[in-house]
């Protein structure tokens, strides 16, 4: 009899009848794991993640029903160099009457978007010094920072035309990651001869502070109505005679916007972005028109606390479900539920706080934390179905 009692006392012992503490210790080992080793032992996974956040971009990015009110582009085209003896540089009397132009529009500012860092001067550009400086608009100019590899006489250059101009500048670099995409606002360089960027310093003359530090650019997609994003004009249409009809409807449409003039060649300064591939010009439009329109777009960084703290938090609830449920057929049906319930937080708070978390990251914490509690709780849990979770 006393035997009997004995075996009933010892079934259904636990080797560790506390998961909540077990889990705390799993969560721990997994964070360091996926948001410290992971990035620096196997970054191309890390790949998805761009992937993801590129598809979130590229299908809820804000819309609006028509062309950007307030930004115009005029690009110099292969088309408007077909007369002149070289693509590049681009000839100065080209920019200087397109200046002329835009500036008898009316516009509010005009950011040239080139930079002048030839040694040779170039023909016509004591005309374009002196367009730059007879215009009634502020204009702002693209400057290499000190990340361009220019070597010292190309960076005297670049400083002489912007003495003569008597403009400010802004850095025209570009963000390109690892796998040659545009999705981050280039930050400015440490004690920088050019502490702002040519969108920001252009956003600032048009009246426009940027107020956001978030480094994502807040792209737009294609307008409601299938216009182009940013009235694009070709500088053709700019050069005409006096009187010309297209030259008109030019100086119309570009009345009162904040117009980027760039070289936009057929192979030059195009770049991938989430959207589509562009030049270098219209990034520098979607940059600006969330500096105008106050958009922008965060997201979880890796450098930051947010992150360590969510994937501890993701992986050790999952733990506790896979610890709770490891001894039902339907178990690890979970890790499918809380896949898609991931999956729609992510959405929903792209969709109204504008933030991109770690997606990739975040399934990756559910999946090791619930199948561990789940062959763990096997092991060392209690050996029947038994639910208490925090005490003996």
């Amino acid at each position: 009899m006393p035997a009997d009692v004995s075996d009933r006392s010892h079934r259904g012992r636990a080797l560790f009848p506390r998961p909540l503490l077990l889990s705390a210790v799993f969560a721990l080992l997994s964070t360091l794991l996926l948001a410290f080793l992971l990035p620096l032992l196997a970054p191309g996974l890390l790949r998805f993640e761009h992937a993801m956040g590129d598809l979130r971009t590229a299908w809820m990015s804000d819309q609006l029903p028509s062309q950007h009110p307030l930004i115009a582009v005029v690009a110099v085209t292969d088309d408007t160099l077909n007369s002149y003896k070289t693509r590049l540089p681009i000839d100065a009397g080209v920019l200087a009457r397109s200046i002329d132009a835009i500036d008898a529009a009316g516009a509010k500012a005009i950011g040239l978007d080139v930079l002048f860092v030839r040694t040779a001067r170039p023909d016509n550009e004591a005309e374009l010094i002196a367009a730059i400086r007879r215009a009634k608009a502020k204009i702002v100019l693209a400057a290499a920072d000190e990340r361009v590899q220019l070597s010292p006489q190309q960076r005297e250059r670049q400083q002489a035309f912007f003495r003569d101009a008597l403009r400010p500048a802004g850095y025209a670099n570009l963000a390109v990651e690892r796998d040659f995409i545009v999705r981050f606002k280039a930050q400015s360089f440490p004690n920088s001869a050019f502490p702002k960027s040519f969108a920001e310093a252009l956003a600032e003359n048009a009246g426009f502070a940027s107020s956001s530090k978030r480094r994502r650019i807040a792209w737009l997609r294609e307008p409601a109505d299938r216009s182009d994003t940013f009235l694009t004009l070709s500088a053709d249409s700019l050069i005409r005679p006096a009187g010309d009809p297209l030259l008109n409807a030019a100086k119309q449409a570009l009345r009162g916007k904040i117009v980027i003039l760039a070289g936009m060649l057929a192979d030059i300064d195009v770049h991938r972005t989430p959207l589509q591939v562009m030049h270098g010009a219209l990034i520098h439009a979607h940059i600006l028109a969330g500096i105008v329109d106050g958009r922008s777009i965060g997201q979880v960084e890796s450098g930051t606390v947010a992150l360590p703290l969510t994937l501890a938090a993701i992986t050790g609830l999952g733990f506790l479900v896979g610890w709770y449920f490891r001894y039902r057929r339907r178990g690890l049906l979970a890790s499918g539920v809380a896949t898609a319930v991931i999956i729609a937080v992510d959405s929903v708070v792209f969709w109204q706080l504008r933030i991109i978390l770690p997606l990739v990251l975040a399934l990756m914490a559910w999946f090791l934390g619930e199948f561990s509690g789940h062959y763990l709780g096997r092991w060392l849990g209690y050996n029947t179905d038994r639910s208490r979770w925090f005490v003996r």
